[in-house]
């Protein structure tokens, strides 16, 4: 006859394997719900997805703006805010060269000192085969890619020292060399118009 202490570890292991195929059930086909809790359920989920859509919209939009603010002329939308137009942009640029970075040194804080050999020069027409120039850090500005020995940088430096340089390398170097170049005689019958400021109407 079995002991009362047998009996119960009997029924213990018959609730546990009971429990064990319960689980096993749930895994592999999806549970009943009350169609009470269900609809809701279901709409809680389509708002989450919903919700995570327009934040990566969103950031995706903040991204696209941060970009064509710092690294060229502002798009039509952002002139409207005030930004710079393309011909704007060139005439508030003091330096405009295409090269290869020789050089790069820390100058005062957030400032960097490029060395820049020049083999084509857009504004002024000619200058210097080397040129040193002062800039904004960019890591410092908008935690961009830094300026790197060996690059060979589009660089526009505008008027405004407190101002980051645009650098564009690769096909956007090319692209926007062509873009300025024909731009270049309306630019120069452009005032500066710095970012922010409004035109006379």
């Amino acid at each position: 006859m079995a002991s009362q202490n047998e009996t119960d570890e009997d029924a213990v292991r018959r609730a546990l394997r009971m429990i064990g195929g319960e689980a096993g059930m749930a895994d592999s086909a999806p549970a009943q719900e009350p169609l009470s809790l269900a609809k809701p359920r279901r709409r809680r989920r389509v708002v989450a997805v919903s919700l995570a859509a327009a934040a990566a919209a969103a950031c995706i939009a903040v991204t696209v703006s941060v970009m064509s603010g710092s690294s060229g002329p502002a798009s039509r939308e952002e002139q409207n805010g005030h930004g710079q137009t393309l011909t704007e942009w060139i005439a508030c640029a003091r330096t405009i060269a295409v090269g290869d970075v020789t050089e790069v040194r820390p100058s005062s804080k957030g400032r960097i000192t490029v060395s820049l050999d020049v083999d084509d020069w857009i504004k002024p027409s000619h200058g210097d085969n080397r040129i040193t120039l002062d800039l904004v850090d960019p890591r410092a500005a908008e935690a961009r890619p830094p300026i790197e020995k060996g690059q060979r940088l589009l660089m526009v430096v505008p008027e405004r020292s407190d101002q980051e340089a645009s650098t564009f390398e690769g096909a956007k170097l090319t692209q926007y060399r062509s873009t300025i170049t024909k731009a270049l005689d309306e630019a120069e019958q452009t005032a500066c118009r710095s970012p922010g400021t409004q035109t006379s109407q």
